[in-house]
This record gives C-alpha cells, structure tokens and sequence, in this order.
C-alpha cells in the first residue's frame, strides 16, 4: 500500500474569524487557538520525508493566532525544513508589523476579495452585518506601501458571477495584485445555504474576466496570472499520474485542525468519513488510502472526460457538497475555458 508524500499541509490556527462570510465552509470548525506544540508536531509529519511541501497557514482567519505564525516560522527556518510558507487571510488584521514580518520571512500572501464593494459586502460580512471591503482594503493598502505584492482569491456564486471583471478591475487598481484565483462555492457550512452559479454564467464571466485581463496586460505591460490557467500549462508539461487539480485528491494533503485532528480536505473537517488521525498518533495510511481510494472512484466521471489530462479533475468537496452523483458543471465551465486560454484556442486568441 504505498502512499504519496504529504506536499500540502495545512494548518488552521483557529475556526474563530472577526468576519461572517456568506459562504464559508469553515464555519463550524473548532474556535479554539492552536498552540505551537501542535504545529510543530503536524509539521513534523510532513516533514518526515525530507522532500519539499506547501505549509499553509489557515482558519478561520489566522492572524487572530500570530504568536502562532511567529513560532511555526521560526521553527521551520530553524530545522531548516523544506516548507514553502503561505497564508490566506481576510487581510483585515494586516498591521505594518505584520506585513514587514510575512515578507521577511518569504511568506506568500492571498487575500480573499470577491470584487467591487458593492459586490463583496453582499459576500464578505462583519458579524453586524456590515459590509468588510473598507477593511480589506485597508490591510491591502498596508501591504502596497511596504512594496509587498500578493495574490487575491475569489470565491464565486450566484451573487457575484456576472461581474468578475470586477475581480480585474479591483486587482490593477490596487495594484500590489500578481495573481487571481477562481473558488467556486462548495457546499460545505453557510456555502450549503448559497446558490452555486450556473455553468453558462460560469462561462461568461470567467471568459470576460480573462478578456480584460489580457488587455490590461497590454496596456499597462503588467500581468496578472490566473491560477486556472497557470494550472493548465503545469498539466501540459506531464506527469500528472492521476488528479493533477488537488493534492487531496491523490492522499497528497492533511488539513490539521485546532486540536490536532487531520482531515483529508479542508472543506471536510469534522466529516468522520474523511478523518485520518491526530498529530500525536500520526497519520493513519489505511485510513488515507482508503479516503484516496473513495475519492478517485466517486469522481469516476472525470477520468472518463476528454480533457481530463489538462483539467486535472474537480474538486471532490466541492462535488460532494452539492449532494449531486454527476459533474458540478459549474466548475466544468470554469477549467474548459481556462484550457481553451491556456492553450490557445479560445476563439483565436493566443494567451
């Protein structure tokens, strides 16, 4: 029964978050502190065999744990492990201090913004209610005046798929944005109230998004990179053996909570089904390969898709959040129109 190695870890400091996010899946995760003990042990785990792996830095909202951050990095850059540090954050808590910190130490840095205010305080709330784009904001503009460039995610539904050009237009605006990624709701937490954004909206308005982007390429001579598409051209080069759209889809991830529980997959947290072990006791591997195993038999369909070589398959939580035995067709949309710009062949135009 041999396994791949772990190449994603993440870690959530805490299930607590200052915002109350229309769709987060995250939402019923533990509130407690993770303390720096069980950081070091989880990354220990993946650590374990000497290759290099992603270490991401989570929640709820992980800078309501910075002393936590300050010890994990410290102890990776210590034992000189093969971590590449990330964190995804609501940017809210973003300081000086904070900023100066996360590009001292080489951490990337994606700030979750689902497009103009008006669109994202529909998404993206205070607890009040209130809309949270002045406090995005604020923490991004910190990050701009420290010279630290960073990415945006996304999160797409119903609500605000008909104007993801507005994704574009906020990222040059701001202009410390190097990269956009594309979420589609998964029906995990509030996202089980949401509706998710069907396929033909899906299409239009990742094809607008993309149109604009190239053009402001062009004209300001600055890209921005879409994660889709940068994923496509990884695939185009090879050596995707099985699902190249997710670690967790090949046993490749172990999303650890608060307490030190390990999950398969960050949007099925607290799902006995997806449970691997404790950082104490260590990963379960007849647990993994059969989470594995489930996994790639449930998404049968992709493998059997023509463009399953360049799409890397869907996203399993996602998938499984809507409750539904076919494609979530949304995101179908979303990674053939990212092939056709990767490649090419999007109506002519060359990307």
């Amino acid at each position: 029964m041999a396994m791949h190695k772990i190449k994603m870890l993440i870690l959530s400091l805490t299930g607590k978050c200052n915002f109350a996010c229309e769709y987060c899946y995250a939402s019923e995760h533990n509130r407690e502190m993770m303390t720096a003990e069980t950081a070091k042990k989880a990354i220990d785990l993946a650590a374990a065999d000497g290759d290099t792996f992603t270490l991401q830095l989570s929640g709820g909202e992980p800078l309501l744990n910075f002393a936590c951050i300050k010890e994990i990095t410290a102890y990776v850059e210590e034992k000189k492990l093969p971590a590449i540090l990330q964190i995804q954050t609501n940017g809210s808590l973003i300081t000086d201090e904070i900023a100066k910190f996360l590009f001292a130490h080489k951490i990337a840095i994606g700030v979750s913004l689902d497009g103009r205010p008006g669109v994202n305080n529909k998404l993206r709330k205070f607890p009040n209610g209130e809309g949270t784009t002045n406090a995005v904001l604020k923490g991004i503009d910190i990050l701009k005046r420290n010279n630290i460039a960073m990415g945006i995610t996304c999160v797409v539904t119903d609500t605000n798929v008909q104007d993801l050009v507005s994704v574009v237009e906020m990222a040059y605006y701001l202009g410390n944005v190097r990269r956009i990624g594309i979420d589609l709701l998964r029906g995990q937490g509030r996202g089980a109230k949401l509706k998710p954004p069907a396929a033909e909206d899906v299409k239009k308005g990742i094809e607008e998004a993309y149109c604009l982007a190239e053009k402001m390429k062009i004209a300001l001579h600055l890209p921005i990179y879409f994660s889709q598409i940068e994923r496509v051209k990884v695939l185009q080069k090879g050596g995707n053996y099985n699902f190249g759209h997710c670690y967790a889809m090949n046993g490749e991830a172990a999303f650890v909570d608060a307490q030190g529980d390990i999950y398969a997959c960050s949007s099925l947290v607290g799902d006995e089904d997806f449970y691997l072990g404790n950082v104490d006791t260590g990963i379960d591997q007849q647990l993994r390969y059969n989470i594995k195993t489930r996994i790639c038999e449930a998404m049968h369909f992709c493998t059997a898709c023509r463009d399953f070589k360049l799409c890397g398959g869907g996203c399993f939580a996602r998938w499984y959040g809507t409750g539904q035995r076919t494609q979530y067709l949304g995101e179908c949309a979303l990674k053939r129109t990212s092939i056709a710009w990767a490649t090419g062949t999007n109506n002519g135009d060359k990307k």
